[in-house]
């Protein structure tokens, strides 16, 4: 079942994103807590100090991972309705760990559950910090996704870039997690303007910076962001040539074949699969740059985790 809540937005300026950040960021709250002062109740909350707080399911998965519980067991029990015996299988590793653990509070519940060598450079931070380094007359926003979990932005270029025929941006994608989904980085990215496609360059070559939430700093990511600019630059005619030499590959294979071939790469199902061929054959051209002009439309369809996944692998196709 699609999940309305992560799909792309592509009508909020920066602005209002940053506006949005800092509003999730009210909400907000940090306890650094040694493990054997927490308790889990037999309503699976989490019991420390005065608190008694619910667990986000990633918050959920974070716990039983340093417990080493396994989460599918912890699952199975709450959905059996064996709420004691979920709550006593954690309690008995709490008791006696001598770790810091640093939970992230959000309005009446945790939401992720980290060490306590995690560094907080938070969603407005990184924002901020984006603001500085990138200059609003040479960049603007394309796409944004911001909750308490996770942040993830599209910045293009205002200049078209050089392939002939083509109505071509390039810019960089942006992900960070506040609650540990992700690390920082940034990615190579082109965006179509007439048909609103993304493709992300997921070659390590194309990857711009990239850092765990272990020690970062404000000046370490500003000065990240200028040599990623820097490298930017320099692999922006690559990619156009490699857009280039693309197109001129024809698809050849029989459609049968063809359509094994997409959904073994993408797993995308038959019909999605079939929308693609149709695209690359009525609305683009039946060549490889074509067929990656179809995936990253389709991918349009998705939560944003799936879209990302098909963007990349659309990107690994490029010459």
């Amino acid at each position: 079942m699609m999940n309305m809540s992560e799909m792309l937005n592509t009508t909020q300026d920066f602005n209002a994103l940053l506006e949005n950040a800092h509003k999730i960021q009210a909400n907000c709250k940090d306890y650094k807590v040694a493990a054997d002062a927490i308790r889990m109740d037999n309503a699976l909350n989490l019991n420390f100090e005065d608190k008694s707080l619910s667990l986000s399911s990633l918050a959920t998965g974070h716990l039983c991972g340093k417990l080493n519980v396994p989460s599918r067991y912890f699952s199975r029990l709450v959905d059996a309705h064996q709420n004691v015996l979920a709550a006593a299988n954690i309690n008995c590793w709490l008791t006696g760990d001598k770790r810091t653990f640093f939970l992230r509070g959000y309005g009446d519940h945790i939401r992720g559950v980290l060490s306590g060598s995690y560094s907080v450079y938070d969603a407005p931070e990184i924002l901020t910090t984006v603001k500085e380094v990138f200059d609003p007359e040479t960049f603007v926003l394309k796409g944004s996704f911001i909750n308490e979990e996770r942040l993830h932005l599209r910045l293009i270029e205002t200049e078209m870039m050089n392939v002939e025929g083509e109505d071509l941006f390039a810019g960089i994608t942006l992900d960070s997690s506040d609650v540990g989904r992700s690390g920082l980085q940034v990615k190579f990215f082109i965006w179509k303007k007439v048909c609103t496609n993304g493709l992300v360059i997921a070659k390590s070559s194309a990857r711009l910076f990239k850092q765990k939430h272990i020690g970062i700093t404000h000046e370490d990511f500003a000065e990240g962001l200028r040599e990623g600019l820097e490298n930017f630059h320099a692999l922006k005619d690559k990619i156009a040539e490699s857009i280039r030499e693309t197109s001129k590959i024809p698809v050849s294979q029989d459609i049968d074949e063809l359509l094994e071939e997409i959904k073994d790469k993408t797993n995308l199902s038959d019909q999605a699969a079939e929308k693609v061929v149709e695209l690359m054959q009525i609305k683009y051209a039946p060549t490889k740059w074509g067929l990656i002009n179809g995936i990253t439309e389709v991918a349009q369809e998705f939560t944003l985790e799936t879209r990302l996944q098909l963007e990349e692998i659309a990107g690994s196709m490029l010459a």
